[in-house]
């Protein structure tokens, strides 16, 4: 059975006659100590000390996925990390939404296990400090960072107390990086492993970035759903993660880059067939019918759209 934890919201060191607030005990004597007696007392007991500063936090510090209200006009960050026991290294992974559109995805891995001793925590900071850097490349000055570890807020905000060298570093970086580009940030708190589509995709991506073999939740979330993605490189990234029986689900949505290829390549197809009409008319059909959908929906659309407007 867990050891308790108890949370003491509010309470009164007689000891030093003053007011204590979002103080945590490890005993029921200790905790006694605060609320016999007091009036108003406001305590409870947990088994994690997470549950703990959400308890002490509820309605400040972060919001709750789900349960809160927060900016979705603004860059929704998604930062998650990982953790391989044989390697001893972590893994970080960030993906950017906008407008339930992946507009960014970046995933990697430490070149060392310096930081083994926090394991996959330390893929959480720098996947906070990733979207950070992102946002200041892109100019960006207002974004919403949703994260499955409360240590990503309150290691930045200075809530916790900072012990490790590596939230040292991370409230140093991620607070100067705010400062000196102007940027806001809204933390939110999405739990982790509830098919939240964007939080599995991260999540996944952090895994393969550190050789861990992922469980297959964007796969079974994209059998009967899309997803949309900014560009062709993006779609071919989360290929990685996924496979060819869902390729027609993550959705290509605007990519200027993509279009131009796919017309070049429609250009040359055409040239092609010209040559094949000329040579042999009857291999000419059997080559179109035995041409994948894909390929000859775009010819098709490509013939409409340039016939119609000449």
């Amino acid at each position: 059975m867990a050891k308790k934890i108890y949370a003491i919201k509010e309470g009164f060191d007689f000891e030093n006659n003053i007011k204590i607030e979002n103080k945590m005990v490890h005993s029921w004597s200790e905790c006694l100590k605060y609320v016999k007696g007091v009036k108003g007392a406001k305590y409870k007991s947990f088994t994690s000390k997470e549950e703990v500063e959400e308890y002490f936090n509820k309605g400040n510090g972060f919001l709750k996925k789900g349960v809160d209200e927060y900016p979705l006009d603004k860059i929704q960050f998604y930062v998650d990390g990982s953790y391989n026991q044989a390697t001893e290294r972590y893994s970080y992974a960030v993906v950017a939404v906008k407008d339930e559109i992946v507009i960014h995805i970046e995933n990697g891995a430490a070149k060392d296990n310096n930081n083994k001793s926090i394991r996959q925590i330390a893929g959480e900071l720098e996947g906070a400090i990733k979207s950070l850097n992102y946002a200041v490349e892109n100019k960006l000055n207002d974004i919403v960072l949703l994260h499955d570890y409360v240590g990503v807020c309150y290691h930045a905000t200075g809530f916790w107390e900072r012990k490790e060298e590596s939230s040292k570093k991370y409230y140093e970086e991620f607070n100067k990086l705010i400062k000196d580009n102007k940027i806001e940030v809204t933390f939110v708190k999405v739990d982790s492993h509830t098919g939240d589509l964007f939080n599995e995709l991260v999540d996944e991506f952090a895994k393969d970035a550190i050789g861990i073999p992922v469980k297959g939740e964007t796969i079974k979330y994209l059998k009967n759903n899309m997803i949309k993605v900014k560009n062709k490189k993006l779609k071919e990234k989360i290929m990685e993660i996924t496979d060819q029986s869902v390729s027609n689900n993550i959705v290509v949505v605007d990519d200027k880059e993509n279009k131009n290829e796919t017309e070049t390549s429609i250009h040359g197809e055409i040239e092609k067939l010209k040559k094949i009409v000329k040579e042999d008319n009857d291999y000419a059909k059997k080559y179109i019918n035995n041409m994948k959908n894909v390929k000859k929906n775009e010819l098709i659309y490509f013939m409409i759209k340039n016939f119609t407007s000449m």
